[in-house]
């Protein structure tokens, strides 16, 4: 089980509901698609800056095609 970076709930990453999306090399898995779609509009804002590998910029055009 991984925990929803949004709404902070338990998933399991073999089958999560909301899907998955990669971003500074990780991947995080979703409750829901609205969880998600929370997600790529603004993932910095639920990714603390010291975990991940650092990528230049947020480009929202990463997670097309990431499900």
């Amino acid at each position: 089980m991984v925990i929803d970076p949004v709404c902070k709930k338990e998933v399991d990453e073999k089958a999560a509901p909301g899907g998955k999306a990669r971003f500074w090399g990780k991947v995080f898995f979703f409750c829901a698609p609205k969880c998600r779609a929370s997600f790529q509009r603004d993932p910095q804002k639920y990714v603390p800056e010291d975990e991940g590998e650092k990528e230049p910029g947020y480009d929202p055009r990463m997670f097309l095609g990431d499900m």
